[in-house]
């Protein structure tokens, strides 16, 4: 006996799903090779958009759509299936081809970037066309349905971390296509229509051939690291792995040479090295033997051991090891090095084997700190910034190892007289020292030290500041030998106890010596009048909201604009800037996709305040509510990657074990009612205990923390997966004509409040967004007081 037609629609919506979400975070990782992180943010919202649109699709063409189903459904996948590959490899070709970089100073890269959104709508919008009209078709089964949906939906989330292990970041979207082809395949098991047969075999034909059209010529921007070092002469990729933590390239070079901060009295040979990338973005260069890191015996990171021969080093964030090979030159020297990318590792360790006691820890360096019961003499931390500064791209990018909680921590795992030492680049307008001295400060504060200069130095060349902070104050033998290590090497000191003014800038001349007065200021007690008027933000990042490189103050941004220029200020926080151009598009969008289609059906639709309002909170809590999850679970797994994939794995299928349960209860809207207001509850008290509850488990091993994430996870989420289903099923018994609707508009809103969570996460924190998110679901549950008309 066959497998009934309503199995196989399970059966292929749940493959479609899978494809989907798979192919959502391949493509995120694919742009943010191509472009940047926040660029592939922002495509993805935009592409999102397909689901809307295909809310007001269905609303307009739902009759022949659902009267052709067995034709419109397998036709329809197999579109988004071919699409996926196919929209990739059109992204590289040079009419759609554009560039970030140039968006803010040529308009036709408006045009282009138009098209390159275009191009990703596709396949999301064939996708959800068609689980929208299973949906339509099949409400009295909607429960077993959204199953289906969400429960694919989490399996993508784990398939997809198999394949970045497994295959170039081009290939796995040619991957993803076959997957959604195959669910159009089971559709189609003892079909007779001979036309759709044969579409899907050239569908499936396109995307093999597609993985054999040069996938590996990834066309990536002029302006990445990746792509400048490769304009070098004698300079070419050498190997390449990809993996969930990115796609690592090393490239060997023999005209690049490494000297950060390099002072200006040094003579000798500067050291050719190799560089590793990830995601085309520099993570560090690669030294052809251990011997060549003493070149920063010249340079401001050598400050600590000008003062200080340690015992034991801990290295977090140690990225391709220079700063493990310098420390490494001493004897008897135990070195920890925390490193979350075990491919860099593997990359780097097989160039340049570490000398000394030096143990390799593959884990993100929180998740160290917060399971090693060791302390440390010194305790170093990667490089802030870059040369030349970053454009600002780096303004979304959460970085949990420059909040205040992570310096408490490290000054917690410092020796009595340990030194937790950094190195920044010199940026300007003055952010990246002026907000790390900030840090230092309010960290100091915490510990309740009344006198935090006597606990800081800081060491200046042309273009870095090594900064060391102190758990005890330091001796005047250290003061002096800090004071020689810069005369010595033609450095000024920035911070020393009992430094004089006319003794900051004797070598490296800065003529703009704001510097000097905003840090004074900063540890003379003053530092709440500086946050109030200076013109960026330098409050420190917490782990409530850890961006450290956002800077950007709304309220000042006419005033930068006016003194460097229109097109350089833009500049100052483009990660952030195209983070609000995404939700000014996404919400232009919405807009068009659902106020429009309401006028278009007003003579249709009834009671349409409360579909509004009911299908808007679901879309807006659940998707807060998951992006606070997956911030919530990186310190606690340790792992960015694995709290994604724990997140959207537990948390979809959670709500899809919630959404199967809720086909066999009343839809009533008491009961829907009562639901939305146990969500209500649940998240609320997440909101400001959760961190709490997951510091209680930090010191768990693996399984029981992944039991914990499946509890914390599950309760909130299983009842998330109940109101989406029984909202529609309540529609299809009263008022069918605004199911369609419906569906456009959770779509729409799931898009705009993924842009919006962040926007309110860099303002204000996760610990907000959380509460928002409990707010949303208060507002489906008040919707449902209104007065029901069918």
């Amino acid at each position: 006996m066959g497998i009934s037609y309503i199995n196989r629609i399970n059966i292929s919506i749940g493959l479609l799903s899978t494809s989907m979400i798979a192919f959502q975070l391949s493509l995120m990782q694919y742009l943010s090779i191509v472009q940047w992180h926040h660029f592939a943010y922002m495509i993805i919202g935009i592409a999102l958009l397909g689901f809307g649109a295909a809310g007001t699709f269905l609303a307009i063409f739902k009759k022949r759509l659902v009267a052709n189903l067995p034709f419109s459904l397998p036709l329809l996948i197999s579109i988004s299936g071919i699409s996926m590959p196919l929209s990739v490899w059109l992204s590289g070709q040079p009419i759609f081809r554009f560039d970030t970089y140039l968006l803010f100073v040529e308009q036709s890269e408006l045009w282009k970037l138009l098209l390159f959104e275009l191009l990703f709508f596709v396949p999301f919008f064939s996708c959800a066309l068609a689980i929208g009209i299973v949906f339509i078709k099949f409400t009295d089964k909607i429960g077993q349905l959204y199953f289906s949906n969400l429960a694919g939906s989490g399996l993508g989330g784990i398939l997809i971390i198999g394949l970045f292990w497994l295959f170039n970041p081009a290939l796995i979207p040619v991957i993803t296509g076959l997957l959604a082809i195959l669910a159009s395949f089971v559709l189609l098991v003892g079909h007779r229509n001979p036309w759709l047969i044969k579409l899907n075999i050239i569908t499936l034909a396109g995307c093999l051939i597609l993985a054999f059209t040069d996938p590996l010529n990834l066309n990536i921007s002029q302006y990445k690291g990746l792509s400048r070092s490769l304009d070098l002469p004698e300079t070419s990729v050498k190997r390449s792995e990809n993996s969930p933590f990115g796609w690592v390239q090393y490239v060997s070079s023999n005209v690049i040479r490494y000297a950060p901060g390099l002072s200006l009295s040094y003579t000798g040979d500067v050291p050719v090295v190799d560089l590793i990338f990830n995601n085309a973005d520099l993570a560090g260069a690669v030294l052809s033997t251990p011997k060549d890191s003493e070149i920063l015996d010249f340079t401001t990171s050598g400050a600590a051991l000008a003062i200080k021969i340690p015992e034991k080093v801990l290295v977090l964030g140690a990225g391709t090891g220079v700063i493990t090979h310098y420390f490494s030159q001493h004897d008897n020297l135990q070195i920890d090095h925390v490193e979350p990318n075990p491919i860099v590792n593997k990359f780097s360790s097989d160039a340049s084997k570490f000398l000394g006691n030096v143990t390799v820890y593959s884990m993100d360096a929180r998740y160290f700190l917060s399971n090693s019961q060791e302390t440390y003499d010194i305790i170093s931390l990667p490089d802030i910034g870059e040369f030349g500064g970053s454009a600002g791209l780096n303004a979304i990018q959460e970085n949990y190892l420059l909040t205040i909680d992570s310096f408490s921590s490290m000054y917690d795992s410092l020796d009595k007289d340990g030194i937790l030492t950094v190195t920044v680049w010199i940026d300007y307008p003055y952010r990246n020292p002026l907000k790390l001295t900030a840090t230092f400060i309010e960290t100091l504060a915490e510990k309740g030290i009344d006198n935090p200069g006597n606990h800081l130095a800081a060491i200046r060349s042309w273009n870095t500041i090594t900064y060391l902070l102190k758990r005890e104050e330091f001796n005047p033998a250290e003061i002096a030998k800090l004071e020689g290590f810069s005369n010595r090497l033609s450095f000024d000191p920035l911070l020393l106890p009992g430094l004089a003014d006319l003794e900051r800038n004797n070598n490296n001349f800065l003529e703009d010596e704001n510097l000097f007065r905003m840090t004074d200021s900063l540890i003379t007690g003053t530092r709440t009048k500086v946050y109030t008027n200076y013109d960026f933000n330098l409050k420190p990042a917490t782990d409530d909201r850890p961006y450290f490189s956002q800077f950007l103050k709304w309220k000042n941004f006419r005033h930068l604009q006016d003194l460097f220029g229109d097109q350089s200020a833009s500049f100052f926080e483009l990660g952030y800037l195209i983070l609000v151009i995404t939700f000014i598009q996404s919400l232009f969008l919405a807009v068009f996709l659902i106020i429009l289609p309401l006028i278009f059906l007003r003579r249709k639709v009834n009671n349409k305040l409360w579909v509004l309002l009911y299908f808007s909170g679901i879309g807006i809590g659940f998707m807060f509510v998951e992006i606070v999850m997956i911030q919530r679970f990186i310190l606690f797994l340790g792992n960015p990657v694995y709290s994604v994939a724990a997140v959207i794995c537990f948390m979809l299928v959670a709500s899809g074990i919630g959404s199967w349960y809720s086909s066999r209860l009343k839809t009533r809207l008491y009961s829907i009612q009562r639901i939305t207001f146990l969500i209500f509850l649940i998240i609320a008290v997440y909101a400001f205990g959760l961190p709490a509850i997951l510091n209680t488990g930090m010191r768990f091993s693996l399984g029981i923390k992944i039991l914990y994430v499946l509890i914390l996870i599950g309760i909130p989420s299983f009842f998330m997966g109940m109101p989406f289903p029984l909202g529609l099923k309540y529609l299809s018994e009263n008022n069918a004509k605004a199911v369609p609707w419906a569906w456009g508009i959770n779509g729409c809103l799931s898009v705009i409040s993924a842009s919006l969570a962040t926007i309110f996460a860099i303002e204000a924190g996760f610990s907000i967004i959380t509460f928002l998110g409990a707010a949303a679901y208060l507002v489906t549950m008040a919707s449902c007081f209104i007065p029901a008309k069918t």
